[in-house]
Parts: C-alpha cells; structure tokens; sequence
C-alpha cells in the first residue's frame, strides 16, 4: 500500500434524514500515521450497514464494507486515512433505521496546507466599562435573558452533576440493584447471577423503553451504559469482560 501523507481538513458533517442520532468526527495526525476517528450515537453492533468512502468528484465508491470491520469497541470507529490518496471525499455510513450519517473531507497533497480562513468578527454589543453583565433590552424597553449566562449556567451545572456521578449498590452478588446517580437523576437496573461462562447480567432498558423508564433522553442511552458497565466491572468484578448488549450488559468470564 502507497501512504499518502497530506493533511486532511474535515467539512461538513450531516445526518440523512436528522433524527438518527448525531456523530462526531475528529482527525490526529502524527508524523507517521493518521487517523479519521468516529462516535456513533449508538451502539455500532446494532443494526448499522456498512461504511463507505466515496471519491466526490467521479462519484466513486473507493471503499464498501460493513461498520462492524472498522468498528473500534461499541460506538467509536478508527480510520487509517494513510492509504487514501488526495482527494474531495464522502463518507457514509448507514444508519439501523434508514438514512445515513454523511461526513466530508478533502485531503491535500503532502506538504500542502489547507487555505486559512478568516473567521468573520461578530458585531460587538456596546457597554460600559462596568464588570457588569450586558443588559439586553427590547424595542420596549424590557429587559431580555441573557442568554449567554443562561447557557453558561447550565453547561456548568450540567458538567458538575456528570463529574460527580457514581454508581450505588443494593442486595447481594445473587441479585439486587445497580444504581446510576447523576445529581438528582438516579436510574436503577437489577443484576442476576448468571449461568455457564456468564458471571452476572444487568437488565438495562431497549432502546424503544429507554426514555420513558428513565426518563432521560436516548441520545445519552449509549454514554450513560458506557459508564455502568465500566465502572461496575472496575469496582465489581475486574476479572470479567463484558457486553452490552440489547436488553442486558453481560459480564463473562475471562
């Protein structure tokens, strides 16, 4: 295989039609290596087809295969992006419940750098020098939110709550209760001893029941069941692996 050592700039990123769930798309480049890395919204063993990468001038499909053989754990896929030659690109990928997510990128030829592009300033609201917040008001006269403390206020609340989250524990290793605890939101999930290679299993909800057990949004399904897992595996059972499967998250026997 020729490598192809250009810098690849990522475009625009799109989900066809919206309401699958969004990814999200980085690149790392290393002197000898690079990598497209994806997060899909949602568990890639359930249900996506396959992956594609399309040469957007000739309209070629460069390479077809199904998600799963690029798929890297549950939800994120690496790329290695050295064997595509310089190009404008599409990437596809097929989503369980029709539709695609889509993500463009060109990439140069080595030693090229991408054209750098002039951010537009944003007109400046004017103020005073006083610390205080701006004060936005109507053409009445009526003091608007703020909309930028609003925003601010609830990514910091939002962040305090997932960094002090933690998992509670309830019965024995028989069966009982594993506890999410996310500031006052706290989903419960019962555990069972298992049978055969299988340690124990918790029942989580499908993805269908998700939002109204929970009551939280099923775009955080995946991220919150990450953590379980993981966090019950280190604190309960290191010697395990485990699966997350539809209706379970499975610890077996290594």
């Amino acid at each position: 295989m020729q490598p192809y050592y250009g810098i690849i700039e990522l475009g625009e990123i799109t989900n066809e039609p919206p309401g699958g769930g969004e990814i999200t798309a980085r690149l790392v480049h290393y002197p000898d290596c690079q990598q497209l890395i994806i997060w899909l919204p949602q568990y890639g063993g359930h249900g996506y087809g396959n992956i594609r990468l399309i040469e957007r001038t000739k309209n070629a499909v460069i390479d077809d295969r199904p998600v799963t053989d690029r798929l890297n754990g549950s939800i994120q896929i690496l790329w290695d992006t050295l064997e595509i030659s310089p190009g404008d690109y599409r990437v596809e990928i097929d989503h369980p419940h029709g539709g695609k997510h889509v993500i463009l990128f060109k990439k140069y030829k080595k030693g090229v750098q991408p054209p750098k592009q002039t951010p537009e300033e944003p007109p400046q609201p004017v103020r005073s020098n006083s610390d205080e917040p701006i004060v936005y008001r109507d053409g009445f006269g009526n003091e608007l939110p703020n909309e930028d403390l609003i925003l601010r206020k609830n990514i910091l609340e939002k962040m305090a709550a997932q960094f002090g989250r933690r998992i509670e524990y309830e019965g024995t290793f028989r069966a009982g209760t594993i506890t999410y605890v996310e500031g006052d939101l706290r989903i419960n999930f019962y555990h069972e001893m298992g049978g055969g290679n299988c340690m124990f299993y918790v029942d989580i909800p499908n993805e269908t029941s998700w939002e109204a057990v929970t009551l939280t949004p099923l775009s955080r399904r995946q991220e919150i069941l990450e953590f379980v897992a993981e966090t019950v595996r280190r604190e309960q059972a290191s010697s395990t692996r485990y699966q997350i499967q539809d209706s379970a998250i499975v610890y077996y026997y290594q």
